[in-house]
């Protein structure tokens, strides 16, 4: 069977996940391309699959790429996410590719979704055969708001590559004190993402005589001149570090180095930074909305013992108290939440069979 897979390539984790999935599949009998759009064209063998680079530019230009990527290849599935999906899924019909399959990832809070982009996404949807959700969040949305039939969805999470990455030496220094808290959190500056709270709940530790933390951000975007405002207003510039961008083995270190990782989002369909930093062992103190606890059993693992209400900053301040009187959870803790959850091997074949039988 030859598949066509639509993703971005880059040296991001996502993009990793894809990429490995690709492998996977080539490794079971298929025939394996991926295309994506970057700055600039080539294409070359990696790990056997063929990675198809065009040139992103206009949207004329893009949607021919995708028309002739899918002409010359001739696949039997197509496998798309993202920008890529409206293009594909209708090329994908037109030229008559057996299995038209999404891989949806987005909540409509995240991505600000009007009236128009819904009915827009909503009618190009009735072209898939199937759609994948990465999670239960996504899936229910799907059903509401673009009237996905229960039958064409499956919610399937992601798993993370971060174990298979070589940390490799990195220029990035955190302080070392023995009694400090080194708090992380990483992600896209957005208003959605939240990371104002933190900085508030931060302010509430030093007001009460709780002054053994540093914080460190990683991630830049639209919101960060706000939050380093927010930090200067309340003195807390010498508590506080913005990192700004970090490589995919900067992250690593990242990860590696704190004591415990805050992920604040009012919305996040799946949450990459979930899985990856609990993969490492990470302690983490996680926003009651991201989508990738949809998929832990619960009957198993209490829930309210790493989770917060985003809206409401004691509840924050109440789960972060622990580690900052090295009271925490263990490391692992938190290595088994995600082998037990998001093996590798039950993904794969969850998605192997979806493309066998869909």
């Amino acid at each position: 069977m030859k598949i066509l897979i639509f993703h971005t390539y880059n040296q991001g984790y996502l993009s990793s996940f894809f990429h490995e999935l690709a492998v996977k599949l080539i490794q079971e009998g298929h025939g394996v391309a991926s295309f994506s759009w970057k700055a600039t064209v080539s294409e070359r063998i990696i790990d056997q699959v063929k990675v198809i680079v065009k040139k992103k530019e206009g949207y004329l230009i893009n949607y021919c790429n995708v028309y002739n990527v899918i002409k010359k290849e001739k696949p039997d599935v197509v496998l798309s996410n993202f920008s890529y999906v409206n293009p594909a899924l209708l090329f994908g019909r037109l030229l008559g590719v057996k299995k038209n399959m999404v891989w949806f990832h987005s909540l409509n809070e995240q991505m600000a979704a009007s009236k128009r982009n819904i009915f827009i996404k909503k009618h190009f949807l009735k072209l898939a055969d199937i759609v994948i959700a990465n999670s239960y969040l996504t899936q229910n949305e799907l059903c509401e708001f673009y009237e996905v039939p229960t039958t064409k969805i499956h919610a399937i999470p992601f798993w993370s590559t971060i174990l298979e990455q070589k940390m490799e030496p990195s220029d990035l220094k955190f302080i070392t004190e023995k009694n400090t808290v080194i708090i992380g959190c990483p992600g896209r500056m957005a208003t959605h993402k939240n990371q104002k709270i933190i900085i508030d709940t931060l302010s509430e530790l030093i007001n009460s005589s709780k002054t053994n933390f540093h914080l460190y951000f990683a991630g830049t975007g639209e919101e960060l001149t706000n939050l380093v405002n927010q930090v200067e207003e309340l003195n807390l510039k010498h508590k506080v570090t913005f990192l700004k961008h970090l490589s995919a083995n900067d992250m690593l270190h990242f990860y590696n180095s704190m004591d415990v990782v805050v992920l604040p989002s009012l919305h996040e369909a799946f949450g990459l930074v979930f899985i990856e930093a609990i993969a490492l062992g990470t302690p983490v103190i996680v926003s009651s909305q991201f989508g990738a606890l949809s998929f832990i059993d619960q009957k198993h693992t209490d829930l309210k013992k790493i989770t917060f209400n985003p809206k409401c900053p004691k509840d924050l301040l109440d789960k972060l108290l622990p580690y900052i009187n090295h009271q925490g959870l263990p490391k692992e803790i938190f290595k088994q939440l995600y082998a037990s959850n998001f093996d590798k091997e039950v993904i794969f074949k969850k998605i192997l069979n979806i493309i066998k039988t869909a």
